[in-house]
C-alpha cells in the first residue's frame, strides 16, 4: 500500500513536469497534454487515484494550489500597463460578459442535457471562469499586439473568483446551507479582498526590514500567499481566491519594495503547481460517464465558441479603442481552465453527500475545457497571424558593446539577412549614426535599467521580445552581469554569447569539471577555449568577412588564415560552424580573418 502510494506520488510530480516539457518542444498549450496524461494514468492505466493518495486533504491541498496560481496572476496585472479603454473592456467583460455568458449557458444547458434548472445554472456558473494558467500559454503562441493580450489576461485573473463565487453561493442554495447567496457573495468579495491586502502589507514590510534572506524571499512570498488563502477560506469558500488575487495585485502595483520573491517565487513553483493540480484533477475523471456525455458537451463548446463568446466581445468592446481584428480575436479566446476543473471535482462530492445526484457535471466541465483549448489553441494563433496583429516572433540579434569591430559584425550579419539591433546604453554617438540614417539596423542607447522595466511597453523597447540570440562583446564583468540578467529569462544561457575577455560564467557552464562540453553544439559555446585567439585577431586590425557557399572551397570549411565565427542558416537564423564543413546553399559563415599583410 505504502510504495503504491509513493509510486503515484512520484507519476503526479513526475508526469506534470514531463508533459510541461514536452508540450513546449512541440508548441502546444501544455494543459492539453496534462489532461491527456492525468486520464492515462488515473482512470485508463489505474496507477494513480488521487482520493487513495491525499484523501480527505485532496481538495483542500486544490485550494491552495489554485489560490498560489492566482496570487501570481494577480501580480502580473500591472494598472500603469494597461490603457484606459483596456480597464473599460475588462470591467464590461466581467460584469457583463459574466451575465451574458451564465444566462446563455444556463439555456443552452437546459435545452441540451434536460436539468432542473437550479443544476443548469450551477452548471454554467463553473463555465463561465477561464484562468491565466490557459489564457497565458494561448497568448505566449499567438502573441497578439497589446492592448489585447492585457484585456485578456486581466478577464482571465478576475473572472476566476468571480465565477467561482457564484457557483459557490448557488450550490449554498441547491444543498439547503442557511446563506443568503447575494450577501454570501459580498462577504467573499470583500473578505477575502481585505485578507489579501493585509497578507500585502506584512509581506512588504517583512521585505523592506532588510530581515527576509534572499534565498528564502520566495518561500516567505508563497508563506504570506497561504496564510492568505486559508485564512480567507475559512470565513468563506471561494474567499480565499479573491484573498490571492487581492495580494498579488496589490504588491505587483505596490513601489515601496521590488518584491522579488515573488517573482522568483511565480518562475520557480508556478509550473510544479499548473503540472500536479492537471494530473490530479484529470485523473478524478470517470470514463464511463465522459464517454456517455462526450456528445452532448461538445454541442455545449460549439455554443460557448460560436455564439456566447463572439456576443461578450461585441458587446464589451463596442464603442471602444479596438480595431475590427482585435475585437475578433478578444471574441475568438476563453478556454476553460483549472478552477472550472476543481470546482466541478469538489462540487461533485459535496452535492453527493447532499444527496444531489449530478453526474453530469464532472464529465461535461472536461469536455468543455479540453474542447475550447484545443479549438482556441489552434485557432488564436492562426487567426493572430492572418489580422495581422500578431508581434513578430523571436528572430533578432541583440549585439551588447561598443568594441571597435562590432559594427562590422552588425553590418555582417546584416548583409545576410538577420535582424539585428546593436545596444550600446549611452552611446550615442551610435544614436546619431542611426538617426542619420548612416545605419541600416537599429541601435538602442537607452539604459539596461529601462530593459529591465516590465512597466515600460513602448516602441523603443519593444524589440526586446523580439531577441532570440545575444551577443556580448563586453570585458566589464558588471556589463556582462548586467546583460545576462536583463535577458536571461527571455532567452536563456543556451542563445547568449560572451565574446569578451571577462566570461567567467560562461566559462563555468560550458567548460564544467566534466570531460564533456555539454552545450558544444550551441551558440553559447561557440568559440570553444579559441575565444582569446579570435579577440587578438579582431584586436590586431582583423576583420568579419563572409563566405557563402558558391564561394567555398570543395573541400568546405573556411581559408586556413581565416577563423569561423557564426554559420548563418538560409532562413537567417544562427548556428554554430563546424572547421570543415560544407556549405549548403543559401547558408554563410561569418569568418574572422587578419588584416591584410598580417
Amino acid at each position: 500500500m505504502h510504495e503504491r502510494l509513493l509510486i503515484g506520488l512520484g507519476i503526479i510530480i513526475g508526469l506534470g513536469i514531463l508533459l510541461q516539457w514536452f508540450s513546449k518542444m512541440i508548441k502546444i498549450p501544455a494543459i492539453i497534454t496534462l489532461l491527456i496524461g492525468g486520464i492515462l494514468v488515473g482512470p485508463v492505466w489505474g496507477l494513480v487515484d488521487p482520493i487513495e493518495i491525499f484523501g480527505d486533504s485532496l481538495f483542500p491541498l486544490v485550494t491552495i494550489g489554485v489560490g498560489l496560481l492566482l496570487f501570481r496572476g494577480g501580480f502580473e496585472l500591472k494598472v500603469r500597463k494597461i490603457q484606459p479603454s483596456a480597464q473599460e473592456a475588462v470591467w464590461r467583460l466581467v460584469t457583463l460578459g459574466v451575465i451574458i455568458t451564465l444566462f446563455i449557458g444556463a439555456l443552452t444547458i437546459l435545452l441540451i442535457f434536460n436539468l432542473t434548472p437550479i443544476l443548469a445554472l450551477l452548471l454554467a456558473s463553473i463555465l463561465v471562469v477561464s484562468g491565466p494558467t490557459v489564457v497565458g500559454p494561448v497568448l505566449n503562441f499567438a502573441r497578439p499586439r497589446e492592448p489585447v493580450g492585457h484585456v485578456l489576461m486581466w478577464e482571465s485573473i478576475l473572472i476566476d473568483p468571480i465565477g467561482a463565487s457564484i457557483a459557490v453561493a448557488i450550490l449554498s442554495v441547491i444543498t439547503g446551507l442557511p446563506f443568503n447567496p447575494i450577501l454570501e457573495l459580498v462577504i467573499t468579495l470583500v473578505s477575502g479582498v481585505l485578507i489579501g491586502l493585509l497578507a500585502a502589507i506584512l509581506y512588504v514590510i517583512s521585505e523592506r526590514s532588510g530581515s527576509v534572506p534572499p534565498n528564502l524571499s520566495p518561500l516567505i512570498a508563497m508563506m504570506f500567499a497561504i496564510i492568505a488563502i486559508v485564512s480567507a477560506e475559512m470565513i468563506f469558500t471561494e474567499a480565499g481566491l479573491f484573498a490571492a488575487v487581492a495580494m498579488g495585485f496589490a504588491l505587483g502595483n505596490q513601489r515601496s519594495t521590488p518584491a522579488i520573491g515573488v517573482r522568483q517565487f511565480n518562475e520557480t513553483m508556478e509550473p510544479l503547481i499548473i503540472g500536479i493540480l492537471f494530473i490530479l484533477l484529470a485523473a478524478l475523471v470517470n470514463l464511463a460517464e465522459l464517454e456517455k456525455y462526450i456528445l452532448p458537451a461538445l454541442g455545449l463548446v460549439a455554443v460557448y465558441v460560436l455564439l456566447v463568446r463572439p456576443i461578450v466581445a461585441i458587446i464589451a468592446t463596442h464603442g471602444l479603442n479596438f480595431s475590427l481584428s482585435q475585437r475578433i480575436f478578444i471574441g475568438a479566446l476563453a478556454p476553460r481552465g483549472i478552477v472550472a476543473a476543481a470546482t466541478s471535482s469538489f462540487f461533485a462530492i459535496s452535492l453527493f453527500n447532499a444527496g444531489v445526484i449530478f453526474p453530469e457535471l464532472v464529465p461535461v466541465v472536461f469536455t468543455v475545457i479540453m474542447g475550447t483549448m484545443i479549438i482556441y489553441g489552434i485557432a488564436a494563433p492562426i487567426l493572430s497571424r492572418k489580422m495581422n496583429i500578431a508581434m513578430p516572433g523571436r528572430n533578432m540579434v541583440a549585439l551588447v558593446g561598443d568594441r571597435p569591430w562590432i559594427i562590422d559584425l552588425a553590418e555582417a550579419l546584416h548583409k545576410l539577412g538577420v535582424k539585428v539591433i546593436l545596444i550600446a546604453p549611452g552611446k550615442y554617438k551610435f544614436q546619431k549614426c542611426y538617426r542619420d540614417s548612416k545605419s541600416p539596423y537599429m541601435i538602442y542607447t537607452g539604459s539596461f535599467d529601462e530593459l529591465r522595466n516590465e512597466e515600460i511597453v513602448d516602441q523603443t523597447h519593444d524589440f526586446k521580445y523580439q531577441v532570440k540570440w545575444l551577443i556580448m562583446a563586453i570585458d566589464n564583468p558588471d556589463l556582462v552581469r548586467i546583460a545576462l540578467d536583463t535577458f536571461i529569462s527571455d532567452i536563456g544561457y543556451n542563445n547568449m554569447i560572451i565574446f569578451g575577455r571577462e566570461r567567467t560564467r560562461q566559462d563555468e557552464i560550458v567548460h564544467s569539471k566534466s570531460s564533456i562540453d555539454v552545450l558544444s553544439q550551441t551558440p553559447f559555446s561557440l568559440f570553444g577555449r579559441n575565444i582569446d585567439e579570435l579577440l587578438d585577431i579582431l584586436e590586431a586590425g582583423g576583420t568579419f568577412q563572409i563566405l557563402n557557399a558558391k564561394e567555398q572551397s570543395p573541400a568546405g570549411g573556411v581559408p586556413p588564415e581565416c577563423r569561423g565565427f557564426l554559420k548563418v542558416n538560409s532562413d537567417g537564423t544562427l548556428a554554430v560552424p563546424a572547421s570543415d564543413e560544407k556549405l549548403n546553399e543559401g547558408e554563410s559563415i561569418i569568418m574572422i580573418c587578419p588584416a591584410q599583410g598580417t
